[in-house]
């Protein structure tokens, strides 16, 4: 079984938005600039939507107003998370702290479906009983405002997900992304109640925020999952670890290649066969040289490599975790020896 892709230098800077492709300082220093940026938008946009639902009455403003809330209270979860997240692993810790990331997803999930039911019954309660809407200008300009500053936060959001693949700003994006979302249909909904004989708009578009915003759990949810669960990383990302490993042509083939995630760490554990007459000295030599190449694509990574004699036919580990299929990820077409399993 060969390797689908051939290791090149230009392998440390793909894929973009996947963890462990940053130093760990610079991937802190981004999340935590990003975090407390959302912290203070979200305040300013909430306080935006709660004087215009003062001024309006409209329950769709109110439903986005709430939405802004739960998003203020995920945005600070996540201000500590990744700073949680990002502390040096310690003996009680010894692979980080790294899923607190995932952790503060899970709040936020429960948060949104609270949020979701009240806004159900409070938008099902407003189709049955008339509301007065005021609009005036500076309702109008507020829903702009906050539009563009909804527009600005997923800008900077996205581009720190691009470099560090953090799981925290991942929630926080999805959130925000509703809220914009949100906010252009409450404009809609508000429009349409106030010009339209179509009063009801304004109560229906609250429903498709609710629904909207358990969609968002959901998606929430499972991120979450997967980190906790301790989920294969992408397998693009196995691509490359296999296709860095197979660079060295004394390495004949992969073994049990396990794979993880946990919040800005990756961690990556693997056996080598190596031929028969490599010395220690030998072995432990291309083992180091393949930790730098990894580290090099993943400077985030802790790795852990298992050398193995090709004409040993020993199994190691116990036979639980060993998946049918999977005993050797890829291997050099030129191997006359085989997998020595």
């Amino acid at each position: 079984m060969t390797a689908e892709i051939s290791y090149s230098p230009d392998m440390v800077a793909l894929p973009e938005g996947h963890s462990g492709r940053l130093p760990l300082e610079e991937s802190a220093h981004i999340t935590r600039l990003v975090t407390a940026i959302t912290v203070i938008i979200g305040v300013i946009l909430a306080a935006v939507k709660f004087i215009i639902w003062q001024r309006s009455g409209s329950v769709g403003v109110l439903s986005s107003l709430v939405h802004s809330a739960l998003d203020i209270f995920g945005a600070i979860t996540s201000f500590f998370a990744v700073r949680y997240a990002a502390r040096t692993p310690s003996l009680t810790y010894r692979f980080g702290t790294g899923k607190a990331e995932s952790f503060a997803a899970v709040f936020q999930v429960c948060l949104i479906v609270l949020a979701a039911s009240h806004l159900l019954e409070t938008a099902t309660h407003s189709l049955h009983h008339d509301h007065a809407l005021h609009g005036d200008k500076f309702t109008f300009i507020g829903l702009g405002i906050a539009m563009l500053l909804g527009a600005l936060l997923l800008f900077i959001q996205s581009r720190a997900i691009r470099q560090t693949g953090s799981l925290a700003i991942r929630g926080d994006r999805a959130h925000y992304f509703a809220d914009l979302l949100g906010t252009m249909l409450v404009i809609i909904g508000f429009f349409t109640s106030l010009y339209t004989p179509f009063e009801q708009a304004d109560a229906l578009v609250a429903i498709l925020m609710a629904l909207w915003l358990l969609w968002t759990a959901f998606r929430i949810a499972k991120m979450a999952w997967a980190q906790l669960m301790d989920r294969e990383l992408p397998q693009e990302d196995r691509d490359v670890i296999s296709a860095i490993a197979l660079s060295d042509p004394n390495i004949i083939a992969i073994h049990n290649l396990r794979t993880r995630a946990s919040g800005p760490h990756v961690h990556i554990q693997m056996r080598l066969d190596l031929p028969d007459h490599l010395s220690l000295s030998e072995a432990h030599s291309r083992i180091l040289g393949l930790e730098q190449k990894l580290m090099q694509a993943f400077p985030a990574a802790d790795i852990l490599i298992h050398p193995h004699p090709i004409g040993c036919a020993d199994t190691h580990g116990n036979e639980r975790f060993r998946i049918e299929g999977d005993e050797c990820q890829t291997c050099h077409d030129h191997n006359p020896k085989g997998t020595g399993d």
